[in-house]
């Protein structure tokens, strides 16, 4: 029989081994998920830029003025190289850039998180998957109460938005 301190030695060397295979594995997980999911993101951010473009286009007709229309195009143009550089790099270098960003400029990344998390809370809010097909749904800010079938601009929030 091996004394107490060799065993939890042996211990803490099996756990050690274990968490590290377990580290590997969730990496190695993420890094196929990210691969997977990569070319639907790249497709989506292709059709950003176009729509981006098509409005710049429209808005060429005169009435509307220049800087707006160049502010479009350099959006559109901008998302189209991020989508470009996303499809050409594996998981691994998209991570170390995004760690490169962060550490280099750590203000406008949370900035940055912070508005890509609002944008997504709005969209996945905005669903309307989640309601029944029958349900009515206020075009402005307010509660709608189904019980009542009224909705309540007093009970809206800040501004009458919710």
């Amino acid at each position: 029989m091996q004394p107490p301190s060799e065993q939890s030695g042996d211990l803490r060397n099996e756990l050690r081994d274990d968490a590290q295979k377990l580290t590997s594995s969730a990496t190695e997980r993420l890094h196929s998920e990210a691969e997977q999911r990569k070319g639907p993101a790249v497709e989506q951010a292709r059709s950003v830029a176009s729509a981006l473009d098509r409005a710049a286009q429209d808005l060429g007709g005169g009435k509307s003025p220049a800087w707006l229309k160049s502010l479009f195009e350099q959006g559109a143009a901008q998302i189209q190289q991020l989508a470009d550089a996303v499809e050409q790099k594996d998981s691994r270098e998209l991570v170390e850039d995004i760690r490169q960003i962060a550490r280099n400029n750590p203000t406008t990344f949370l900035a940055t998180c912070a508005a890509a998390g609002f944008a997504a809370s709005r969209i996945f809010r905005a669903e309307p998957s989640n309601m029944p097909a029958t349900a009515s749904t206020p075009v402005s800010g307010g509660n709608f109460q189904p019980a009542s079938n009224q909705w309540s601009p007093a009970t809206s929030g800040f501004g009458g938005v919710s």
